[in-house]
This record gives C-alpha cells, structure tokens and sequence, in this order.
C-alpha cells in the first residue's frame, strides 16, 4: 500500500477559478480576486504579499500581485485587463488570511475590468477536475 499525502481543501461556490488557483468573483461590474484554497494550503505559509496600488491599469498578461512563502515566490499575472478599484491592505499587513480565509477576509483585490468574459473560468466543478488530473 503506497502513502500519498492528502491535501484537503474548501471550494467556494458563487465563483469561478483559473487553472493558476485563482478564484474570481464578479459582483456590480467589478471582479474580486483571491488564491484557491487549494493554492493556499499547498504553498503552505504566506509570508508576505505584494500588491499593487489602487487605480493601478493592467493590461492581460501584467503582472497583479505576488505571493511569497519560505520556499518561493509566486506572481499572478491578469487574465484580462482593467483598473485596480480597490486591494485588501490587511493581507499585506498580515498574511496568514490568504491561508486562514483564502474566501472571504484573504480576497487580495478588485479589479474594474474593462472587457470580461467570465466564461474564460472555470465553474467549481470543472476545477475540482482539472485539480483531479494534477
């Protein structure tokens, strides 16, 4: 009998998610933005994360924000492009909400998109599967 290691998670619903565990939630034109909780308990402890400021542009494939944990640093870049309206400071101050409320106190920040198609995500149910063929 083989030991694998068993990494449990949350999926929110009432989101979609990137193939990079990024979990994206739309609400009044603007899109909030955070790491999956699988993202979170699988880099282990956030030391730190950097975030841009607000009313900051973005254009697809810039670079968002960044994370970094004892072993690496990981950067998220946009999927679409858009104007910062507004980030979450309390990560920055104190990073284990990325780890603690990956959902709800540790969204990192809110981007004003200027074109979206929210259809580029996937629904929870389809990232479970791409997570499942890892």
């Amino acid at each position: 009998m083989v030991d694998e290691d068993i990494l449990e998670f949350t999926i929110a619903h009432r989101r979609k998610y990137s193939i990079e565990h990024l979990w994206y939630q739309d609400k009044d034109d603007k899109v909030t933005i955070g790491l999956s909780d699988f993202l979170a308990k699988d880099i282990g402890e956030v030391l730190r994360v950097i975030l841009p400021h607000a009313e900051d542009e973005f254009d697809e494939d810039d670079e968002m924000f960044s994370i970094w944990t004892a072993d690496e640093k990981l950067s998220f870049r946009a999927p679409f492009s858009g104007i910062v309206s507004e980030v979450n400071g309390e990560v920055e101050i104190n990073p284990d909400l990325v780890n603690e409320s990956a959902y709800d106190l540790g969204w990192l920040i809110i981007i004003d998109p200027h074109h979206l198609d929210m259809e580029i995500f996937l629904e929870p149910d389809e990232y479970v599967e791409a997570l499942a063929e890892l």
